[in-house]
Formats: structure tokens, C-alpha cells, sequence
């Protein structure tokens, strides 16, 4: 089911924007070249690109409460994610230890701390799609319905060069459902991140409502609100960015994944799509050989 949906939002996004792809593949090919902006290999493009395509470039701009402004994180996210397409399941034993003990830890909710290395250097891909488990899914888990994936990708600010983790939520399993949030990973931890998040968003939000700033601490509630759908995905973002476990491809338990590569032609470097997605299993330890899927 994840294969398939994965590969339905790539074509939602070849029909609200045809030659978006095609668009971000023109301008990653210039990166670092004369006069063209430079940004680091770990995050494939960033999205500002995306900005550019979905308000349609030039002088156009996206407000707040357009509804294209999601498409944004949408379309960088499966941009990346279409160089590989991996699609990443948690074995029991790394369900255990990073989602199911996770939610019965004493304390919880626990505010989980940051860090840019962490991501940057154990990242198996651009972007990957992680299927939430379903079956066995933590009844613990907060009050939110509980998300049948998440992508996440590493996102450079063209602004100001931090360092930021993009997480999109699959939250239903439909093109609207897909809900971005990024994660500033300069700062110390995911609830900081938020009330940094929070604090701009409230200075946008007091510019058409004013009154919001008369409702008691609103700045605050606005943070705890808006780490709610990063902290509910956050154990299986630790899992996939855990360098401890073992990631290993489906039906080859011997192929470990890795970061696209750009192929070398006549005129320059190209970014070519995976022809299909491929599954990843993510467990504690090596898988036995001859594993065959059924």
C-alpha cells in the first residue's frame, strides 16, 4: 500500500504543476556554478525552488493562507524522494525500542533534543518515506489520528544557511493529507524549534488578527500546538536517523541504501528518478541471509 501511494503523489504532482519536475531539475544543475547560488550535498535542492515553481516565479508571492503554500514542502519532499524511492519499514525490534517504548517511557511527553550532525551524517537518503506501523500502533500516541507514513528530507535556507529536517505527514493517505512541517535543527530541542517557529508565525498572524495578541499567551500555546504532528512522528524519525540500526534493502538483505548520485553526460551532471520504489527494512540487527520477500 505505501509503494502505491508514495507513487500516486508523484502523479498528483505531475498534474497540478507538469513541468515542476522538470523545473527543479534545471535549477539543481546549476548549483555552484558562476554567479548561481551553492548549498550543501546533503540537502538535494532547497525549497525555495519549490516556492518558485508552485507561486509560478518572478514577482508572485504565496501568502499564509494560500492553499498552494502546503504544495511547497510537498513538492520539495517528493522531488527528493523520487531519486531513490525508498520506502522504509520498522522490524519489531526497532519498533520496540524507538516507537512502542518510546510512548510507554515514564514522562512522556519528553521534549526530544535536536542536533544538525545527527541527521545530516545518518540520513540514508535525500528523502525517505518511512510506513508508520499500523497494526500494532501506539495507543499512547497522543490525540491526533495516527499517520500512515511521513517523508523526511534535509533542507538548507537559502536566507540564512541553517540547517532545518522537513517532515511531511502522511496523514490520510491523500494529496491534502500530506502535511509539511519543518524542524529547525540549529535549535536545541523540537519545542524550541517550535517557539521559534511559533514566534513568526505570530507577528504574520497579528497582521490580519490583531486580537490574537490580547488571548493570553498565545505565542506559547501556538508552539505546544505546532510541535503536536512532529513530536507524534518524531520515535520513528529517531529510528531511521538511529546510527545503530541496520537498514537493509527488502529482497536483497545484503544492499544497504544510498544517496543519489548525479549521472555524468555531454551536457552536465542529470538527476534521474529511481524506475521504482524500493522497500528498506530497519532493524537492530543484520537480517539472515537468503531473506526472500513473500
Amino acid at each position: 500500500m505505501a509503494k502505491k501511494r508514495t507513487t500516486r503523489y508523484l502523479s498528483e504532482v505531475r498534474k497540478r504543476y507538469p513541468e515542476g519536475f522538470a523545473q527543479l531539475n534545471r535549477m539543481v544543475r546549476q548549483k555552484g556554478a558562476p554567479g548561481m547560488p551553492d548549498w550543501p550535498d546533503w540537502c538535494w535542492l532547497p525549497l525555495g525552488a519549490s516556492y518558485a515553481v508552485v507561486s509560478g516565479g518572478g514577482p508572485n508571492r504565496l501568502t499564509a493562507t494560500d492553499s498552494r503554500t502546503a504544495d511547497m514542502g510537498r513538492l520539495g519532499a517528493l522531488a527528493a524522494w523520487r531519486l531513490t524511492k525508498g520506502v522504509y519499514w520498522l522490524e519489531p525490534d526497532a519498533q520496540d525500542v524507538h516507537v512502542t517504548r518510546a510512548w510507554q517511557a515514564p514522562n512522556v511527553p519528553v521534549d526530544p533534543t535536536l542536533g544538525a550532525e545527527r541527521f545530516v551524517d545518518n540520513l540514508p537518503q535525500h528523502c525517505v518515506y518511512v510506513a508508520l506501523p499500523q497494526a500494532d500502533r501506539p495507543m499512547k500516541a497522543g490525540p491526533l489520528r495516527w499517520p500512515l507514513g511521513v517523508f523526511i528530507h534535509l533542507e538548507h535556507d537559502a536566507n540564512n544557511g541553517r540547517p532545518e529536517l522537513r517532515i511531511v505527514v502522511d496523514t490520510d493517505g491523500t494529496w491534502e493529507g500530506l502535511e509539511p512541517h519543518p524542524v529547525l535543527l540549529d535549535r536545541p530541542t523540537l519545542l524550541a524549534s517550535s517557539r521559534e517557529l511559533a514566534h513568526g508565525a505570530m507577528g504574520t498572524l497579528l497582521q490580519s488578527f490583531p486580537g490574537l495578541g490580547d488571548v493570553g499567551d498565545s505565542e506559547e500555546l501556538l508552539a505546544e500546538f505546532g510541535k503536536t504532528v512532529p513530536f507524534q512522528v518524531w520515535p520513528v524519525v529517531e529510528a531511521v536517523a538511529d546510527p545503530d540500526v541496520v537498514i537493509s534493502r527488502w529482497d536483497m538483505p545484503g544492499e544497504r541504501p544510498e544517496r543519489a548520485q548525479p549521472v555524468k553526460g555531454s551536457d552536465g551532471p542529470r538527476w534521474e528518478p529511481a524506475a521504482e520504489p524500493t522497500r528498506w527494512r530497519v532493524s537492530l540487527a543484520a537480517p539472515r541471509a537468503g531473506l526472500r520477500a513473500v
